[in-house]
């Protein structure tokens, strides 16, 4: 509920170009990607490819996932306007568009990276050397954000 409120008043007060947030909601992403991609739920075409292109360049990807308003009946209640969980049935994708619910305006490009399966790491070589937290995709965030901003 916190991370909707936050977008909610974001992007009404602050009225951005683009939101974009970055949060574990679900286990569910970790079981459907593993470590391999983070998922990305987007109403953006733009902003998806942006992001897939960054992920390319830093060896970081992402993996577009569905965000249709078929998994707004998961949400649906009987005592409240909505309620935050959908149930074990595409859990991150109820939890995705749980979130945009709460965008103040619905078109204004958006995307919400599920970082469940992607934000620890157990050692290797594909980059992120250390075990635990892994920072990603930090650095493939960094360079959409360079793109952005040439823009």
């Amino acid at each position: 509920m916190i991370l909707a409120d936050a977008l909610y008043y974001a992007t009404k007060t602050f009225k951005p170009q683009w939101t974009l947030n970055v949060a574990t909601l679900t286990g569910a992403m970790d079981v459907a990607l593993g470590s391999a991609f983070t998922g990305v739920f987007t109403n953006s075409s733009e902003l998806y490819s942006a992001l897939d292109q960054s992920g390319r360049a830093t060896g970081d990807p992402f993996w577009q996932m569905p965000l249709s308003d078929v998994y707004k009946k998961q949400i649906k209640s009987h005592t409240a306007d909505l309620k935050n969980v959908g149930g074990r049935s595409a859990g991150s994708c109820t939890a995705a568009i749980f979130l945009k619910e709460f965008l103040h305006d619905q078109t204004q490009p958006w995307a919400h990276l599920d970082i469940a399966g992607v934000m620890h790491h157990d050692g290797g070589s594909d980059g992120y050397h250390l075990k635990g937290m892994s920072g990603r995709p930090v650095r493939s965030l960094i360079k959409a954000l360079e793109e952005f901003h040439r823009k």
